[in-house]
């Protein structure tokens, strides 16, 4: 085998360390982790607070007054602007239906893995890790068609933002940010994939940076006129929020991906394992290493700091990508594992460029 560019002893060192560390302070929360909730203290959950939201909708009211009446009714906050959905799902569910809904929500997946199988072909990765990838893939969109997931705004951003990275092509890149302004006009949170993008681009290819840089100018634009009719519909006495700086550390990290993924069906102490390892997987899958990575990345440094308990739905935006990492995993095991026992060579830098290491 031959080592991934850059990665000298220390850095696999170092990288061998991170997993295990991060392993172990998984294993070590899994004992006193719970399972999460979406529930109000009333036993009203989101989905039900989504669904009267477009009943309302329907019977007459605009968006944000029946938004912002539908959260008083439950015990819901009102302000800030942030705890008022955009109004894109429910325009959707109200277009097509909730069956509808849930089917397209599925092809979107369907066609996100689809575009990752190809572009993973295309990036040169070897047929068995892409049959891993795409497995892996799979489960996770299996995800969408369960109970009222489609109520999810967080699914819908995660298929869109699966989908952009599935299609990109440094040569043809505007449809990937079409898909990601359509992400975060559904979730503000998937806002760090655009920077990413924009920030990677930054270097060599202006053009399209430009691009990503004018579709978060796009959505700025979008989100202050939402933050004004959210304002604009509030009751004359606003019920605040008790703020998500809870600082959960990394069992809500895991707890986020548990609820996004089939590991919710699997103990704790398995996703304790298995997030690390899909996250350092990512490491060694070439060219898709840094977007996801760097997306992933600063959602999971988030989430250590920001979220309640019953925010975990929100793994639902990346769950599916970050677990695919796994298919990576073992071949980033052997390659540290080598890099780590070799004190002679600081490192190799005739091999591939399979790390974004280098």
């Amino acid at each position: 085998m031959t080592l991934p560019r850059g990665l000298g002893p220390a850095r696999a060192r170092a990288l061998l360390a991170i997993l295990l560390g991060l392993i172990g302070w998984g294993v070590a929360v899994s004992a006193s982790a719970g399972p999460a909730s979406t529930t109000t203290q009333a036993g009203f959950g989101d989905v039900a607070l989504y669904r009267e939201t477009a009943a309302r909708v329907a019977a007459g009211a605009d968006y944000y007054s029946a938004a912002i009446a539908a959260q008083l009714a439950h015990g819901y906050p009102t302000t800030p602007f942030v705890v008022v959905r955009l109004p894109t799902l429910t325009g959707l569910q109200l277009l097509v239906g909730e069956t509808a809904a849930t089917v397209l929500l599925v092809l979107l997946g369907l066609a996100g893995l689809f575009a990752m199988a190809w572009r993973l072909d295309r990036i040169g990765v070897g047929r068995a890790e892409r049959l891993a990838a795409v497995v892996l893939l799979g489960l996770g969109v299996a995800i969408l068609a369960v109970g009222p997931v489609a109520w999810f705004h967080e699914a819908w951003a995660g298929a869109l933002m699966l989908l952009a990275l599935g299609v990109y092509s440094p040569r043809r890149w505007w449809p990937s940010v079409l898909l990601g302004f359509a992400a975060v006009c559904f979730r503000e949170l998937a806002l760090p994939f655009l920077v990413v993008m924009a920030v990677l681009a930054w270097p060599r290819r202006r053009r399209e940076s430009y691009a990503w840089l004018g579709a978060i100018a796009a959505f700025g634009v979008v989100y202050a006129l939402h933050a004004l009719a959210v304002t604009a519909a509030q009751p004359p006495a606003p019920v605040g929020t008790n703020g998500w700086l809870q600082l959960g550390g990394w069992s809500f990290v895991l707890a986020c991906v548990r609820t996004g993924s089939l590991l919710s069906a699997l103990p704790f102490a398995v996703a304790a394992v298995l997030v690390p390892l899909a996250l350092f997987g990512w490491l060694f899958a070439g060219a898709l290493a840094r977007p996801v990575v760097a997306t992933c990345g600063l959602l999971v440094c988030a989430l250590l700091v920001v979220g309640r308990p019953d925010n975990t739905y929100w793994g639902l935006l990346f769950a599916t990508l970050l677990l695919a990492g796994l298919a990576f995993a073992p071949r980033g095991l052997a390659a540290c594992v080598r890099a780590a026992g070799d004190r002679d060579r600081p490192g190799d830098t005739s091999g591939p460029a399979s790390s974004p290491l280098q």
